[in-house]
């Protein structure tokens, strides 16, 4: 018996090991799943030029065919604002996430460039999904993912999303 360290407490440090390991793989394993459906919706949204009927549609059909998860009292728990974005999302979606709207997404230097104009030069689109872990004994709970879009060139004066609410 020359062993500094028992071969129970051995076993133990080694199981608490790959417990560490596998719950830092899941959780990067996850995150990369609610950014890749950040990114598809985005997608989705600027294929249909903004976010309406049609893309809200697509949208919906995307998330119930990769199993996304589903809401089951069908209220989103979304912020109004956030960022300076208003938020879209309609009230009776299906799944957990949220659309934000950012009419005038210009920097400080346009700003200056075009003194202050208040005509939107740029908008684009935001959106906040959640990564859903259901452990048995910390219970249930979402992390958010936010990931904001491209800027989209203005071309009309008709990008009026944010009275949609």
């Amino acid at each position: 018996m020359r062993e500094g360290i028992g071969s129970i407490f051995l076993y133990n440090i080694i199981i608490l090991f790959i417990i560490i390991v596998f719950g830092l793989l899941s959780a990067t394993i996850s995150y990369y799943k609610a950014f890749k459906v950040n990114e598809r919706m985005l997608y989705m949204i600027d294929k249909f030029e903004g976010y309406n009927s049609k893309s809200e549609e697509e949208i919906q059909n995307f998330l119930t065919s990769i199993g996304y998860t589903y809401s089951p009292t069908g209220q989103n728990s979304c912020p109004k604002t956030k960022d300076g974005g208003v938020l879209l999302t309609s009230r009776s979606a299906k799944h957990l996430y949220c659309v934000y709207y950012f009419s005038d997404d210009r920097g400080s230097q346009e700003l200056n460039r075009y003194n202050g104009d208040d005509e939107p030069i740029y908008y684009n689109y935001a959106i906040t999904s959640y990564i859903y872990v259901d452990l048995p004994i910390v219970n249930a709970f979402k992390l958010p993912v936010f990931t904001k879009g491209e800027r989209i060139y203005n071309f009309s004066d008709d990008q009026r999303q944010g009275d949609r609410i």
